[in-house]
């Protein structure tokens, strides 16, 4: 199976499912090996050589995959369960990303625009407002997510191991300002540039008041 995807440059780590929660200001080392300066350790089971996807492990019987021609890896995204019901697990030799896009109230315009992932660099498929599963074999991926809004906005990126058969779970938040970065991480994120909205809402709403209230006062007194 071909690599679409080069290798992903370094950036901060994603840490593993089912680990402490980290320190504030960074992610936790995983157990087992300990990280490298500036990198994650190696994720358990086969890691991906330089320029290429490692070989997920064949199973008895399972016929060898088909080479890609560019695209995608093989089940680069797996059908949505529906509410209520679990999801199914990744096929044999696969990993999964859960990436689950949210946005803050204020920026209600963002239902009607889509985000999108890229998967070390490359476009990945288009996501929606909620849970959308991928696929991936085994590796180590720089995953980064925008929103297509007029512009790319919104952009924040992880790097994230992903072992066969593990499911790991990623939270996008969009932000309320256009101009600002997204948020990213394995909990759920606090939309960037709240505080900011309410309190431009708020000083908007208090400006129209005063000058309400201020011509009310003028018309009275004349």
């Amino acid at each position: 199976m071909t690599n679409p995807y080069g290798p992903p440059p370094g950036q901060q780590p994603y840490p593993p499912q089912g680990q402490p929660m980290p320190q504030p200001g960074g992610y936790g080392p995983p157990s087992g090996p300990m990280p490298q300066p500036g990198g994650y350790g190696p994720p358990s089971g086969p890691m991906p050589q330089l320029g290429g996807y490692p070989q997920p492990q064949m199973q008895p019987g399972m016929q060898q995959p088909m080479p890609q021609q560019g695209g995608y890896p093989p089940q680069p995204s797996a059908p949505a369960a529906p509410q209520g019901q679990p999801m199914a697990p990744p096929p044999p030799g696969m990993g999964r990303i859960v990436i689950d896009c949210s946005y803050f109230w204020l920026a209600f315009m963002l239902m009607f625009f889509k985000p999108q992932v890229t998967i070390n660099g490359q476009p990945g498929p288009i996501l929606t407002w909620g849970k959308t599963p991928v696929d991936l074999p085994p590796g180590q991926y720089q995953i980064g997510i925008h929103v297509n809004y007029l512009w790319r906005v919104g952009e924040a990126t992880a790097v994230i191991p992903v072992n066969a058969g593990q499911q790991v779970d990623v939270h996008y938040a969009a932000p309320v300002i256009v101009f600002m970065n997204g948020a990213i991480g394995p909990t759920p994120q606090k939309a960037p540039g709240v505080g900011l909205a309410l309190g431009v809402m708020g000083g908007s709403l208090a400006l129209c008041f005063l000058i309400t209230l201020l011509s009310i006062i003028s018309i009275a007194a004349s």
